[in-house]
């Protein structure tokens, strides 16, 4: 072979490595796949206030307390409230309710609850009783963290003459920021408004009883109106 033709042959072997080489594309180099990533877990849903209450909810508190010696009273609009009334931040119920005629007996037998009248200063040495034509007006304090749902919601209030129109809660900060300077009491928790035989004023907790509260008359709380019950002595289960 000759030298000319071996030049001419190496030639043409390195243009065509050379145009192979310019037209070969870069290789592509992959990302790295993405990690797995689990999905966080949920936040645990926190236990939120009871909605409003409801009918079964009442039903089943004043069944609780009084077994099935009232009913709920259906001539009162609203005949339920709640609200923190004793100031002990935990809710509890009123609820308007008529005796069972032929259960006033059993009634007025060892009572579990502490039967007042607010509009009459309480005296030990004469016992109150429940009547058949009385409108009474029960509140259930609440207990733990089920407030006046609680199974263990059993200290009650029984209150006679004290069941009015228009019943509505008054919030007690509120109460005693509107009354400040004027002679009024200072409740130990929300409040009751209502319109009570023509008369506007509330009903309210002073730590022992429940008081009446009449802005026309009012001279100040009366220190013999009630004495104080201990949690122990209102929880008894009926």
């Amino acid at each position: 072979m000759s030298s000319r033709y071996f030049a001419l042959l190496l030639f043409l072997l390195t243009s065509v490595l050379v145009a192979a080489c310019g037209n070969s594309k870069p290789a592509v180099v992959e990302n790295a796949p993405v990690s797995y990533q689990p999905t966080p877990l949920s936040t645990p849903a926190q236990a939120g206030a009871p909605g409003a209450p409801k009918l079964a909810d009442v039903e089943e508190a004043v069944k609780r307390v009084f077994r099935d010696v009232v009913v709920i009273d259906p001539d009162y609009k609203p005949n339920f409230l709640v609200g923190d009334f004793n100031g002990d931040t935990s809710e509890d119920l009123a609820v308007v309710l008529k005796p069972v005629p032929e259960k006033i007996a059993e009634m007025n037998e060892q009572p579990t609850w502490l039967l007042r009248d607010p509009r009459v200063a309480y005296n030990p040495r004469v016992p109150l009783h429940v009547e058949k034509s009385d409108v009474l007006l029960a509140v259930i304090h609440g207990y733990g963290a089920n407030a006046w749902r609680d199974q263990q919601a059993t200290q009650t209030f029984l209150l006679k003459n004290v069941a009015g129109a228009g019943m509505r809660v008054q919030g007690g900060k509120e109460f005693v920021a509107k009354n400040a300077g004027a002679r009024a009491p200072r409740p130990h928790g929300d409040l009751i408004g209502e319109t009570l035989k023509g008369n506007e004023g509330y009903l309210y907790y002073n730590a022992a009883t429940y008081l009446w509260y009449d802005p026309k008359t009012f001279a100040g709380e009366d220190e013999s109106t009630g004495a104080f019950h201990g949690r122990s002595a209102m929880r008894r289960t009926p």
